[in-house]
């Protein structure tokens, strides 16, 4: 059996690409189908990878020594801060109203997003555990001296959150531009 779990799996199991082979990615966006809603949701995607390897690039100059320790504390909780907000959004608004609307048209694309959503509570628990971390970085010095417990758990949540991106995208789009429900 196929690893499902978010942080075991290496690609999307086929029988949860239920639409991807009909719509292959280098065709998304030359769809008529495909709008400005498709491409905002697949810019925030980007974001997030762009944020997760930034964190990363941090961590790894406080350990390099490239960063001196206030100005670590200050990016790692600025950059922080604004990942998992915007995160928390952006999730929300897929559990809450993308997910259940695209999902109901297919009973296929449905369990592909009952393991997007099982994504999600597995990344829910890295970002408590990413800030538990954060809550005990009082001054930079105690944050630096965290730097690498940080930049492991940034490694990780990374993983997860590059995989999880590349297969929502990979059920969420072309079931989209099948159903035409991406406004």
């Amino acid at each position: 059996m196929l690893e499902m779990r978010l942080l075991h799996r290496s690609s999307l199991p086929s029988e949860l690409k239920t639409f991807l082979l009909k719509y292959p990615r280098p065709d998304w966006d030359t769809h008529p189908s495909f709008n400005k809603f498709s491409e905002f949701w697949l810019q925030r995607h980007q974001m997030f990878r762009e944020l997760g390897g930034h964190l990363i690039q941090l961590s790894q100059s406080m350990l390099d020594r490239n960063i001196d320790e206030r100005e670590y504390q200050r990016q790692l909780f600025r950059f922080s801060e604004f990942t998992l907000q915007q995160l928390h959004t952006h999730h929300m608004m897929e559990d809450t109203y993308f997910f259940p609307e695209i999902g109901s048209k297919d009973v296929r694309v449905g369990r592909a997003i009952e393991l997007l959503e099982s994504d999600h509570v597995e990344i829910e628990k890295l970002i408590n555990h990413y800030t538990s971390i954060l809550t005990d970085c009082l001054t930079p010095i105690e944050t630096s001296a965290r730097a690498n417990s940080l930049l492991n758990l940034q490694c990780e949540f990374n993983k997860a959150l590059l995989r999880h991106l590349d297969d929502e995208e990979e059920i969420i789009v072309p079931a989209a531009l099948h159903f035409g429900y991406i406004r």
